[in-house]
């Protein structure tokens, strides 16, 4: 069994979308800023990744279009556990949710994953570099007790983009994350913190 299974919805929307295009190109990046953080805590993954391509209407699809999981992890001592995952390239890092979709709630209150991970790859449009420059794995249920217990500073927004019209987000800079939410961070500095 391979230690990263990423699950894509095969449509006209996902095929033809730049940013759906970027997150498979960094795919690879992100494999391995996983196996880094996990082995460091002593879960070691599978080795090997493998893209499960499925129409919307197959079982292993209702992961991403219903459950908000992109990412399945396979653990070599046993155990698996779920992944979201966010690959964006903008001049400030924050930790974005989706708010509304068309009107329906979404991914803040939908999403089941364990892990939320958002990836900044900065040099990504102009140089198609495909690495991380900023990136952060968010303890997911734990970011919603923490909401729960306290009121965090949320911003909430809309997105222009014909693609993704009818969508708003709420985000957190990565500053305003609570650190007993974060399992690891990587700053441009290149230093790697863990929380845990």
């Amino acid at each position: 069994m391979n230690g990263i299974q990423r699950i894509y919805i095969d449509s006209d929307w996902g095929n033809n979308n730049e940013r759906v295009r970027m997150s498979r190109y960094l795919s690879p990046a992100a494999d391995d800023i996983y196996r880094d953080i996990f082995s460091s805590m002593g879960l070691r993954l599978c080795d090997g990744s493998e893209f499960s391509i499925c129409s919307k209407e197959e079982a292993l699809a209702r992961y991403d279009w219903k459950e908000g999981i992109d990412v399945i992890l396979t653990f070599d001592a046993g155990g698996r556990a779920t992944l979201q995952e966010k690959f964006l390239q903008y001049p400030r890092s924050t930790a974005t949710f989706t708010e509304t979709q068309k009107q329906k709630p979404g991914a803040w209150y939908t999403c089941t994953a364990q892990y939320y991970f958002v990836g900044y790859a900065k040099d990504y449009w102009g140089r198609k570099l495909l690495d991380m420059r900023d990136w952060m794995l968010i303890d997911f249920p734990g970011l919603r007790r923490q909401d729960a217990m306290q009121s965090l500073p949320w911003k909430y927004n809309g997105n222009s983009h014909p693609d993704y019209e009818g969508i708003t987000f709420r985000y957190l800079d990565f500053d305003e994350v609570p650190t007993n939410c974060i399992v690891a961070r990587y700053y441009d500095t290149r230093q790697l913190e863990f929380w845990y």
